[in-house]
This record gives C-alpha cells, sequence and structure tokens, in this order.
C-alpha cells in the first residue's frame, strides 16, 4: 500500500510537469527549453507504465484472483483506461502538430480522481486540506492564464523569452487578485475580452477562499468547541439547580480530566457508530494488551481475546473513590488504562499494594462468587475496562473447551488461597 501512494505522488508530479511544460512550449523560444525533451520522454515512460500497473494495483481477494482481477480490468478499460492511454501518447513526437500536446493535460483527472475524500485518510483539518487543492489548482490556472495571454499578444509563431513570461505571469497575478496596475493592458478586443474573463474568475476565487477560510477558523478546534458548548450547558443547569459549590467544583474538574485525557469524547459513544466488525477490530487494539496479561487467559484464541475486548467497557474513576469494598460479592474485573489505585486491607489501616496503567484488579470476581478480601480505592482519576461476570461466561459459553480451562484454574487457586482477591499486577 506505501508504495502505491508513493506511486500516485510520482504520478501527480509528472502530471503536474506536464501541465506546466506544455503551454510553455507552445508561447516560449525553443531554443530556451530544449532540454525538457528528455523530461518529454521521461513523463511518457512514468505514465505508460502507470497504464500497464492500474490493471494489477488492488490485490486480489484469496481464492479469487482470476476472477477479480478480470472483473477489475473490465471496470478500468471502460473508465480510466483511455484517459491515461491519451496521456502516455508521446505527443511531442508531433512537433509539426504542437497543439496535439495539450491532449495530455487529461492526465489532470487522474490527479482529482486520486485526491477524492475516499482514496485518502480523514484530515484532522480538511478545510486547510481542500485550500491547499485550490491553490494547487490556482497556481496550474494562473500559469495557463499567463501563457494564454502571452499567445494573446502577438501572432501565434512568434517566440517570445523568459521575460515575455513573467511579465505576463505578472499581470495575471495582479488581475485575479486586484483589478491590475495599469502597467500591463490589453491593445486588442480580443486581450479585453481575456482580461474580463480573468477578472471574473479573480471575484469567483475571492469568494471560494474567503468562504473556506472562515470555515477553517470555525472548525479550527472542534472538539473544543463542542467542550466549552457542553461547560456551557453545564454551568447553566448547576446553577439552575443550585447544586452545592465544592459538588460544581468536582463535577467541573472531572471534566476537564475528560477533556485533557479523551478531549472531551465518550468511547462508548465513538464506537457505537461503527459497524460491530470495525467496532471488535478497534477493540481489539485498545485493550489487546490488558487482556493478555490476564494469568488464566494465556492460550486464548484470537477470537476469544476479541470478543471480550469488545465487552469491556470504559469507565471513569474520580479521585478517592472507592471501586469496591471488602465483604461486597464480586462481579468485575478491572484493568487500568491510566491513573492508580490502592489496594487497602478491611480496616483500612494498611495498604496492601498500589497499581498504576497497565495492571488489573478483581479477576477472581469473574470465576467466584467469594465475597472481596480487601478494598480498592482510586488515588487520582483513573481511567478503567471493566467486564461483569456474566458477561464473561456468555463469552465463554461460546468456547465451551477453554470455558473448562478456566474454571479448572479457578478451583485451583480457590484450593490455594481460599479465594482471597488481592489483586495480580
Amino acid at each position: 500500500m506505501r508504495l502505491y501512494r508513493l506511486w500516485d505522488i510520482l504520478i501527480v508530479i509528472g502530471a503536474t510537469l506536464t501541465a506546466i511544460k506544455i503551454p510553455l512550449q507552445l508561447v516560449i523560444e525553443a531554443s530556451l527549453i530544449e532540454d525538457l525533451v528528455y523530461l518529454d520522454w521521461a513523463i511518457s515512460v512514468l505514465f505508460a507504465t502507470d497504464l500497464f500497473l492500474n490493471f494489477f494495483r488492488l490485490p486480489a481477494q484469496k481464492g479469487q484472483n482470476t476472477h477479480n482481477r478480470r472483473i477489475r480490468s473490465t471496470h478500468y478499460f471502460k473508465g480510466w483506461f483511455w484517459v491515461d492511454f491519451l496521456a502516455a501518447i508521446p505527443f511531442h513526437l508531433f512537433y509539426w502538430l504542437p497543439l496535439l500536446q495539450l491532449i495530455r493535460l487529461i492526465k489532470l483527472a487522474r490527479v482529482a480522481q486520486l485526491f477524492h475524500p475516499r482514496r485518502r485518510k480523514p484530515m484532522q483539518h480538511s478545510t486547510v486540506f481542500r485550500l491547499a487543492f485550490f491553490f494547487f489548482w490556482l497556481g496550474l490556472a494562473s500559469h495557463w492564464l499567463a501563457c494564454g495571454w502571452l499567445a494573446l499578444s502577438g501572432p501565434f509563431d512568434v517566440p517570445y523569452g523568459w521575460g515575455d513570461y513573467v511579465r505576463s505571469l505578472y499581470w495575471c497575478v495582479t488581475t485575479l487578485t486586484t483589478v491590475g496596475y495599469g502597467d500591463v493592458t490589453p491593445s486588442t478586443n480580443v486581450q479585453m475580452v481575456y482580461t474580463m474573463f480573468v477578472m471574473v474568475l479573480g471575484v469567483g476565487m475571492y469568494g471560494y477562499v474567503i468562504g473556506n477560510i472562515a470555515n477553517l477558523l470555525a472548525n479550527i478546534d472542534l472538539a473544543r468547541a463542542h467542550y466549552l458548548e457542553n461547560m456551557e450547558r453545564l454551568s447553566t443547569f448547576l446553577k439552575y439547580r443550585k447544586i452545592p459549590d465544592e459538588l460544581q467544583h468536582r463535577i467541573y474538574d472531572y471534566y476537564g480530566y475528560l477533556w485533557e485525557h479523551r478531549l472531551g469524547y465518550d468511547e462508548s459513544a465513538v464506537l457505537s457508530e461503527l459497524p460491530a466488525c470495525l467496532k471488535a477490530e478497534v477493540s481489539l487494539v485498545l485493550k489487546q494488551d490488558f487482556i493478555e496479561r490476564i494469568p488464566f487467559l494465556k492460550g486464548a484464541s484470537q477470537e476469544l481475546v476479541r470478543d471480550i475486548t469488545f465487552e469491556l467497557r470504559p469507565v471513569v474513576f474520580t479521585p478517592g473513590t472507592f471501586i469496591f469494598r471488602a465483604g461486597k460479592t464480586g462481579r468485575n474485573l478491572y484493568f487500568i488504562s491510566h491513573g492508580q489505585v490502592e489496594i487497602i486491607s478491611p480496616d483500612g489501616k494498611t495498604i496492601y499494594n498500589t497499581l498504576g496503567a497497565g495492571d488489573f484488579f478483581g479477576e477472581i470476581a469473574l470465576l467466584s462468587s467469594q465475597p472481596r478480601t480487601a478494598s480498592v480505592r482510586t488515588i487520582d482519576y483513573s481511567d478503567m475496562y471493566t467486564i461483569d461476570r456474566e458477561t464473561f461466561e456468555r463469552v465463554l459459553a461460546h468456547y465451551p473447551d477453554f470455558a473448562k480451562h478456566v474454571h479448572d484454574i479457578a478451583r485451583e487457586r480457590l484450593g490455594e488461597d481460599g479465594g482471597v482477591d488481592i489483586t495480580q499486577d
């Protein structure tokens, strides 16, 4: 996939150079750009190779190589093949018909197709990308318009130098961005019409740029804007209900923590919008490391691990919260993603252990109904994932062999320590 992206970049570069070179060859004196013939051959080879590779670019599904390749080839032949084919023809060989080279500009359609939203990753600042893409096209358009102005400045077969091109490009930029300074003016009716066209184009350009910049400023930090909006609503509610100041402070502190560590996003809400297959894969990426630390899940299949991670729920505990107390029947296993907790004796006088990110506790709750033998209290804000016994048993029901293995381990451990649940790390 990375090689395909690098190849796409080469195609974009080749198409851009073609779009710059061909108009120049039509208006600039040939002796000034005679070395560009090597570039013509290089681009021809590049485009011809692209034509060939596009028949085989997408890997076929296993067991369907021949069938898929035939379908893709047919689809490509009926669509983009003709664009790539025309662009690959070395029209520079037809030196007596120089205008034929303009046909190669059709390759720019492939550039637009390569940058279609479905062909690239969504960007954090998509408006910035749109503006950059717009200025890319604006630069090419300015170059074409400058070459067009040169072509209209005299007989078509009169060659111009680089100084004439720079003067023409200067006219084009000033006419697009302002109304011109009057130092370069049209002298024929055709040039006057051409100038009016460029002025109208400049007005449209202004509207597009200003609109996109306004949109960029409005969405430059969408997450923060959403967070501040939620905090404004929350503040209004707390004041309206006359919530005590101390409790308000704790609530604001909690949302501040969510913003700092999650940008205010609710992980469950975000994942709930994904289809089950993608949600399972994302859950596996986020939580697999936790699952693999549990001793009695060593050797579990990838499918079982995926199913368990799919069922893990994110929870957040505020500082000083007792997650559970000694003597209560355990029902949940917890994995610490961020924060710290301390394991405390039933009388609250002894701290057995302190756990942090990557640790887990309460696994005996998944194996038996024994009461908790210790209390667990958070030291600071703690992000965790949890799963209850009923959910865990429901997942194991689909894996009877491994379920027997887990229950055997449970009986061994309960026989060894009497069901003590003093946290594993």
